[in-house]
């Protein structure tokens, strides 16, 4: 998102405060370069204040992990904390990045707030997603994740397939071990499982299974699934 008044334009993006260390750095980095084209040009990370924790912290608190039915983590930790800066920000238009293949689809974060003029640049004007990589690619801004981020910046995303987990346990087992301490804390006293990913008996035992049999599979597998599912993603900061 792109925020727009006193005459400067300035991106405006969320911080669940469960990232991965590469979209923090991602973050740094297109702000660094960015700014070399537009010195006033700056990055806007907003947090959910009332939750200092972060997403972990609401997890373990509610003994509730997101799901596709239930995605508190969207609501609280991205569009409410934006809504909040906006509302405090006087007049202004935002541009939602929505491209032109994701018309009819999604609609993005717009909470509607008086203060506010919402725009669709991309989508009026029909730029599609591949357009949008090309220019990426012509600043070399194109993004370039691990695989197990292929579906977005969230440590413990529910949308991360069983590959991207996997890869993750082998590749950043520290990430993947608060993933699964999550998993074990949320666990119901009466002794019935839950698991945070469908198609996943647990965590641990994904673990254990990546750390005997190792992938079983090529790291060029996960890109490809995750292109063909991410057509209309955004591409800039993430691949949803």
């Amino acid at each position: 998102m792109c925020l727009l008044y006193g005459g400067s334009a300035k991106a405006v993006t969320a911080d669940t405060g469960w990232e991965h260390p590469e979209m923090y750095q991602r973050w740094q980095e297109v702000e660094i370069r960015l700014k070399m084209i537009h010195p006033n040009f700056e990055i806007i990370r907003v947090k959910n204040e009332k939750i200092p924790g972060g997403l972990k912290s609401e997890i373990k608190k509610r003994s509730f992990y997101p799901s596709h039915k239930a995605r508190y983590c969207t609501r609280k930790f991205k569009i409410e904390p934006i809504d909040d800066f906006l509302a405090g920000q006087g007049e202004c238009e935002l541009m939602i990045g929505l491209n032109a293949d994701e018309a009819g689809k999604r609609t993005g974060n717009h909470g509607l707030k008086k203060n506010v003029s919402y725009i669709y640049p991309l989508l009026d004007n029909g730029i599609t997603r591949a357009a949008c990589l090309r220019l990426l690619r012509r600043f070399n801004l194109e993004p370039v994740f691990p695989p197990y981020m292929q579906r977005g910046g969230c440590v413990g995303c529910f949308f991360k397939s069983k590959k991207e987990y996997i890869a993750m346990a082998l590749l950043a087992p520290e990430q993947f071990r608060e993933v699964e301490d999550i998993e074990q804390a949320i666990q119901d006293r009466r002794g019935k499982f839950y698991g945070i990913r469908d198609g996943i008996p647990s965590m641990k035992r994904l673990r254990e299974q990546a750390e005997t049999q190792g992938l079983l599979f090529g790291l060029d597998d996960i890109y490809d699934v995750a292109a063909a599912e991410a057509q209309t993603s955004c591409g800039v900061f993430c691949h949803r």
